[in-house]
């Protein structure tokens, strides 16, 4: 274990024997840091928080730290971060809420770049990233390998699809589906993010139907509500293709459940 004398270590933290912690981090009790883990100078750590093995959390990141919402009363919530992830200077992650499950979760191998916020609840899949100045408001859901690029903000209860792609600057207000780039103010389907569909293996075969199945979706000639565009690509030959298959039935949730375009807005609790 490498801690340096500056370092102000409650007794109370569990940190493995190959951690590093570097001068002037504060780690509160109820945190527990796995192996290899670093956490480079000047990092605030409050529990409950566990980080997992490899993660390196840069300069003046505060993570833990009690929600910025005025329904939480103290409860005893956690973050959860999970293994390889490189977490950057000034970003903050706040602790959950009663109200949201009780836990903020970053799971492996993400990069969140300098001075993005995770507040309370949200819940992040794998190998994500977020970009400079992100603003992810509580209740944010997003999977994995999704991307949000710069100053963007996500509004409280949007989800986002794994492998979508958010550009800069983009207000996000409803639902991002998989797969899709959306941008603007509100941000709006664009395109597929076909650059992160070939990063992650899709064949020419799975993109053609992909891109048939968006064409049907958004580009429809007749009017026609999405409602109506999903269900006529389940009946064709595409429907069959799994990532086909997979954005159907997530929109199917999107457009069955929502509440003002957020899925999750309906699970909501006073």
């Amino acid at each position: 274990m490498a801690i340096h004398p500056t370092a102000i270590i409650d007794p109370k933290a569990e940190i493995h024997s190959d951690a590093i912690i570097g001068p002037f981090c504060v780690v509160h009790a109820g945190v527990t840091i796995e192996a290899d883990a670093e956490l480079k100078n000047n990092v605030t750590v409050f529990g409950r928080c566990t980080i997992g093995k490899g993660t390196r959390i840069f300069p003046y990141a505060v993570i833990a730290s009690d929600p910025q919402d005025l329904k939480f009363r103290g409860e005893d919530s956690e973050v959860i971060i999970g293994e390889n992830n490189n977490i950057h200077e000034y970003v903050t992650v706040s602790k959950g809420t009663a109200g949201g499950g009780m836990k903020t979760v970053i799971g492996n191998n993400c990069l969140i770049m300098a001075y993005a916020h995770v507040a309370h609840d949200c819940i992040l899949d794998d190998a994500i990233v977020l970009g400079n100045s992100v603003q992810l408001a509580g209740h944010v859901q997003i999977g994995r390998k999704a991307i949000v690029s710069g100053m963007a903000g996500i509004h409280h209860f949007v989800s986002i699809g794994e492998l979508a792609f958010v550009a800069a600057m983009s207000a996000v207000k409803k639902d991002v589906p998989p797969y899709m780039m959306m941008e603007g103010n509100p941000a709006e389907v664009r395109g597929l993010n076909l650059v992160g569909l070939r990063r992650d293996g899709w064949s020419e075969d799975e993109l053609d139907a992909t891109k048939e199945a968006f064409r049907i979706m958004y580009h429809n000639k007749d009017g026609k509500a999405l409602s109506e565009t999903v269900e006529q690509v389940a009946e064709l030959e595409i429907g069959n293709v799994k990532q086909v298959s997979n954005l159907c039935d997530w929109l199917r949730t999107m457009l069955d459940g929502s509440i003002k375009g957020r899925l999750q807005e309906s699970a909501r609790t006073a």
